[in-house]
């Protein structure tokens, strides 16, 4: 991106305003700025005023109409300052902002992706907002809100169009539209209510409301348990289990609350949720509040993560996520993941998971991948770190506290198991097909994490030992990756260099682009 242009091309480019129903766009936009930057700072600010501040009603109404107020004339200096154009240079021009101006410069070249989101307040209207991502980074994404549907379709064929004149590719023969067979899925929001189930949402929830627990527990006690326990009182009889009774169902209606809003939150970012694969591209359209639709061109897929826990072995059914290249460096992996053009497929069935998979790595089946399974030395050493280690200490505290000391065999017991589960889960697999090499490394303790990948879109390869691994001969391997990265710990020394050398000779030797 630039931000400068010459004074040459300013008087030949044609700059156009958006629609005055954009302004909408901006109001709801700037909100969500609010609540999600704005508000974590005024925490402090927040909390004073409830504990401290008398006549909260009135104040509460003088602060929000003068932050109303100050939303819309703001929005709307914004929107009049707002323009776009799309010039003979194959470049997105944006002009923008209020105090501070900013010009904005996207060369098609540099556009990834070209998306298009229906909110629900433009429906009536029939208009879209144009979503551009510039590799991968939403920070650097360009929006055009309050367009029309055709004319988004049209810049985003015009940018692709583009796109596919500056590329080459010897390898493959170009088929027409007609001639490509479509995949499509498609998830029931019944399917899409047990995400809300599987997701960490409702502990996000949870943790949103961490700064008001004080506040929250006095408003609670005083409004519900007293009248709860009150009731229990009377029907039982007795003081002590009506005042247990009334906690318990307080905690029990909490929890019910989180999972509600977890369900709730996980419709409205997948609602209607359609997938479809043509020309090597994916297409997801989902949404209730906005009708986001997200295209990925295959080639962009750094790495495909499937993920079960917990919720979702009760559940029999999976996360998939296909992740593009993020920032990089050891936060790649959450990068990768917030990313909002990670395309997310919340709930699936192992059957529609190898189907998925497969339109991708037709070589894929769950069922018969072989694994290489770590060493016996990492069960040995995390039994005695993570298992002998902490029922010694916990048998020494019983003994000092006179307390039961079989309580340190249950701990034995307990934490040997899940040591045993980790081990158990560890493996990797490679595999090739059609000259092309995969791997796919796999995790977990309860639940179960697979990572699959192409080795040559790897960044680098290299191992980890300790002085006692080298001694028995083995060695950690380390892959980072452009989404994140795979360790796969304890392997034969001989094994883990093959795989460092033969990736690396993989980065060097295939030219393919995978940005």
């Amino acid at each position: 991106m630039s931000n400068t242009i010459s004074e040459e091309q300013k008087s030949s480019l044609h700059w156009q305003k958006v629609s005055p129903w954009a302004l909408l766009y901006f109001v709801v936009y700037f909100s969500v700025r609010f609540v999600k930057d704005g508000l974590l700072n005024l925490l402090p600010m927040l909390v004073v005023f409830v504990t401290q501040v008398e006549n909260k009603l009135f104040w509460a109404q003088v602060a929000g109409g003068a932050a109303l107020i100050t939303l819309l004339v703001y929005s709307f200096l914004y929107y009049l300052n707002f323009k776009f154009c799309i010039s003979d240079d194959h470049e997105i021009l944006l002009n923008k902002g209020v105090f501070k101006k900013e010009r904005l410069t996207l060369k098609f070249s540099r556009v990834q992706n070209v998306n298009i989101a229906e909110p629900f307040y433009f429906t009536p209207v029939n208009l879209v907002n144009c979503i551009f991502d510039a590799a991968g980074s939403v920070a650097q994404e360009a929006v055009l809100p309050g367009v029309t549907k055709s004319y988004a379709e049209q810049i985003r064929k015009q940018i692709f169009a583009f796109k596919a004149q500056q590329q080459t590719d010897d390898e493959h023969v170009e088929q027409s539209e007609a001639d490509l067979a479509e995949n499509s899925l498609r998830i029931s929001n019944k399917e899409i209510a047990k995400f809300g189930l599987m997701s960490n949402m409702a502990i996000l929830a949870i943790a949103a409301l961490a700064p008001f627990i004080n506040v929250l527990v006095d408003f609670l006690e005083k409004k519900i348990i007293s009248k709860v326990e009150g009731f229990y009182q009377q029907e039982l009889g007795m003081l002590a289990n009506a005042a247990t009774f009334a906690m318990v169902t307080l905690i029990v209606m909490l929890v019910l609350m989180a999972v509600l809003l977890s369900v709730s939150m996980s419709l409205i970012r997948f609602y209607n949720f359609e997938l479809y694969f043509k020309g090597q591209k994916f297409k997801r359209v989902a949404g209730l509040l906005e009708r986001h639709q997200l295209s990925m061109s295959m080639d962009k897929v750094q790495s495909i993560v499937i993920k079960q826990n917990l919720m979702g072995r009760l559940l029999k059914r999976f996360t998939v996520e296909c992740l593009q290249a993020s920032s990089g460096g050891i936060v790649a992996g959450v990068a990768a993941k917030k990313n909002k053009q990670t395309l997310v497929l919340p709930v699936l069935n192992s059957k529609q998971v190898d189907s998925v998979c497969q339109w991708i790595y037709p070589w894929f089946n769950s069922k018969k991948l072989v694994f290489k399974r770590a060493e016996r030395a990492l069960l040995y050493k995390n039994l005695g770190f993570y298992s002998l280690l902490p029922s010694a200490l916990v048998f020494g505290f019983c003994f000092i506290a006179d307390i039961n000391t079989l309580i340190s065999l249950g701990v034995l017991v307990l934490f040997s198991g899940l040591v045993t589960l980790s081990y158990q889960r560890y493996g990797y697999y490679m595999h090739e097909d059609n000259g092309r090499f995969y791997m796919v490394v796999r995790r977990g303790m309860i639940g179960v994490h697979y990572r699959i990948f192409e080795l040559y879109k790897a960044q680098s390869a290299r191992s980890i030992s300790t002085y006692l691994m080298r001694k028995s001969g083995l060695k950690s391997l380390y892959i980072q990756l452009a989404s994140g990265f795979v360790f796969m710990p304890y392997i034969k020394q001989q094994d883990a260099d093959f795989i460092i050398d033969f990736t690396i000779k993989q980065i060097e030797s295939d030219t393919r682009s995978w940005m």
